[in-house]
């Protein structure tokens, strides 16, 4: 396994909280404006990094990386396609953009692209639920 992916006991509890949060941000998604586009890009990267790190709660691992994350879920799941995950990878790089150099993303992206993050939310979803039973 990767030096910054750690083993750890197996955390369903944590898993779960990360799951519910991930619901919240999701609903709370209804409420910020059309016009914040980067807010919901962020919003939306937070909900995926969220399940994913909940995937690895649940198979007794962690770790701080945020590539380390997506290249976990992408080497040991087969939900979600290579054009999923690199649109994942797009959205972490858009959120360092946006949290740590105030970048705007363009209402063109969010057009195009929703409908895919949204299924890539809704698999990931799924994956931790049956992850949880």
């Amino acid at each position: 396994m990767d030096r910054d992916i750690f083993r750890i006991s197996k955390d369903k509890e944590r898993a779960e909280d990360l799951f519910v949060m991930a619901k919240e941000r999701l609903d709370m998604l209804k409420i910020i404006p059309k016009d914040k586009c980067y807010k919901i890009i962020e919003e939306y990267y937070e909900i995926v990094k969220e399940l994913l790190t909940a995937v690895m709660y649940l198979d007794g691992y962690k770790t701080l990386s945020h590539v380390k994350l997506i290249e976990y879920f992408s080497s040991h799941y087969e939900d979600l396609d290579e054009n999923q995950i690199r649109m994942i990878d797009t959205l972490r790089k858009f959120r360092i953009g946006i949290v740590y150099y105030g970048r705007r993303i363009s209402r063109e992206f969010l057009i195009n692209n929703e409908e895919e993050i949204r299924r890539i939310v809704s698999v990931l979803m799924n994956v931790v639920e049956r992850k949880m039973e």
